[in-house]
């Protein structure tokens, strides 16, 4: 490996790699190939991030993604001239506690979430010109989830950040963090203004899936919208715990008062139902969330709230789906051991009301409280 094709230490604090607003923003070496990666340990005291039920209780154990969930890849470029190169990355998930690849097993309904495959992370090749955007083709994070992680004070995480928790782990949104057999086009940046493209063929499985954002940062001040349409095919990598077909939009916005950098995001996810069973339920999110820096860390902040006016289904009293309602409530200390390396603390309170089967429907409040110990690297 070429060392001058090294990612700067800057480009490596970025949340996600490859996505548009950090290739768009920066001058990518002009051939080559990278390893990157962040690791992620932690111990503590969780509940069921997907949404506590009535007989959830803490575990303790050690996670691989307190504030981001641990992966490595590979990431490339080859100039071509005039503004030109090819483009690739291929990237996966890492259980660092044990060494395992991908973020779970398959586990069953209702919870319906596929074992991930190696590269479930990403794996694609695309095409960038510097007038006029890029085009990716192949496994591709989805611009939902580019615009929740982008506007967030906890970032990636899908423990304790509110906005990932109540709109990816235990929601009724299909379609998960990726999408297979994507094709997606993101713009150049002009005046500020950029915008992203995605289509996911069916391949003979149903759907497709379709999506579109548009984000503006200028100084102080970033605001995005995304929208999308998953018509639960194709399989897609840990697909969330609904089988149904869903629409959704987010917008976010943040504003940096320096030194609080303060985050907000305001949605709707749309269950449709199937084919066979139409429905036509819909749950309002929205959060905020706090970024303060203190010496050499940060305290981070963030609440968020999913309801619904509609009925959902009744659902065991095991489920996780089925919530009227959801609030996460997280608080935390992030502390800078240098430019890569940081140690973490984070405590979250998870509370729901769900609509349980029995003879008579009843509602249910439940409460959860998670905490952890960790530290992340970058590389």
């Amino acid at each position: 490996m070429n060392p001058s094709t090294q990612l700067a230490p800057a480009l490596m604090l970025g949340l996600i790699g490859a996505l548009p607003w950090q290739t768009q923003a920066q001058t990518a070496p002009a051939s080559g190939v990278q390893i990157f990666g962040v690791i992620d340990a932690a111990v503590g005291s969780v509940t069921s991030p997907s949404g506590v039920n009535a007989l959830d209780k803490p575990v303790n154990k050690q996670l691989s993604g307190g504030l981001s969930t641990s992966n490595w890849g590979l990431r490339g470029q080859e100039d071509l001239g005039e503004g030109r190169q090819a483009i690739f990355e291929l990237s996966s998930f890492i259980r660092n506690e044990s060494g395992a690849a991908g973020r779970s097993d398959a586990l069953p309904a209702p919870v319906n979430v596929a074992a991930d495959p190696y590269f479930s992370r990403a794996a694609w090749l695309g095409l960038s010109d510097a007038r006029l955007g890029r085009v990716r083709l192949g496994n591709i994070t989805t611009l939902l989830f580019t615009n929740s992680v982008t506007s967030n004070a906890l970032g990636d995480s899908t423990t304790f950040s509110p906005i990932n928790l109540l709109t990816f782990v235990g929601s009724p949104l299909s379609g998960g963090t990726a999408w297979a057999n994507s094709v997606v086009y993101d713009s150049p940046v002009r005046a500020g203004l950029s915008g992203s493209l995605a289509y996911a063929a069916s391949q003979n499985l149903g759907g497709p899936n379709s999506a579109a954002r548009l984000a503006y940062a200028q100084g102080a001040f970033n605001s995005s919208l995304a929208w999308q349409s998953v018509n639960r095919n194709p399989v897609t990598f840990a697909d969330g715990t609904s089988s149904n077909d869903t629409r959704a939009w987010q917008w976010a916005a943040s504003y940096d008062f320096s030194p609080l950098k303060v985050f907000g995001h305001l949605g709707q996810t749309q269950n449709r139902g199937t084919a066979a069973a139409p429905q036509a339920v819909r749950y309002r999110v929205w959060d905020l969330s706090a970024s303060l820096p203190i010496g050499a860390g940060r305290w981070l902040a963030g609440y968020g709230s999913r309801t619904t006016g509609n009925t959902p289904t009744a659902v065991a009293a095991t489920a996780a789906g089925g919530n009227v309602s959801r609030k996460v409530l997280t608080l935390g200390y992030d502390h800078y051991l240098s430019a890569r390396t940081e140690v973490y603390v984070l405590a979250s309170q998870d509370q729901t009301r769900t609509r349980q089967q029995a003879a008579t429907p009843v509602l249910v409040n439940a409460t959860g409280h998670s905490f952890a110990v960790g530290i992340r690297h970058r590389f």
